[in-house]
């Protein structure tokens, strides 16, 4: 024999607040992780990250910077910086792929070198200057994970190692 149900009651009203309760906690999960995942926490962009790069270069290009090919230094790294403006702007590679680590930054400036972009200032490549930028540029940053997460490579004005040199 069934049981039968009392009359104004149904098995819907029964279970109705605890399936609104599920649906509003999976909302809110929902809405969390969408926030911790599509946001950049530090609120630091790629192109400001990228700006910092160009001007690190800069830096590096007027203390002991060596020429590339017939172009300055100067000229090299701003022709670094407008391919991987491209880069991001056709979604190619992400910021941190390219100036994630030292040993990612420097494997970056290699794969400039041998693009159309990077061969029009010398050819051969010159995979050399690549590591003496990255090598200069470890000396004088005082942590890179850190710039990474405050858009600045040199902290501040982006003037020495931090510590005023």
């Amino acid at each position: 024999m069934q049981k039968a149900t009392p009359v104004g009651t149904s098995s819907i009203r029964r279970h109705g607040p605890w399936v609104i309760l599920i649906g509003l906690v999976v909302a809110a999960l929902v809405i969390v992780g969408f926030l911790i995942f599509s946001s950049d926490s530090s609120g630091v962009t790629d192109q400001q990250r990228l700006a910092s790069v160009q001007r690190v270069c800069g830096e590096w290009t007027g203390n002991s910077a060596p020429r590339l090919g017939t172009s300055s230094a100067s000229t090299a790294c701003a022709l670094m910086a407008d391919w991987m403006d491209q880069q991001l702007r056709n979604g190619d590679m992400t910021g941190p792929m390219m100036w994630g680590s030292a040993t990612t930054m420097g494997s970056t400036c290699r794969q400039w070198m041998r693009t159309q972009s990077g061969a029009s200032i010398t050819t051969p490549p010159s995979l050399g200057w690549c590591n003496n930028m990255v090598n200069w540029m470890e000396q004088h940053i005082n942590n890179w994970d850190d710039w990474m997460m405050n858009g600045n490579m040199m902290g501040g004005a982006s003037s020495g190692n931090g510590s005023g040199t």
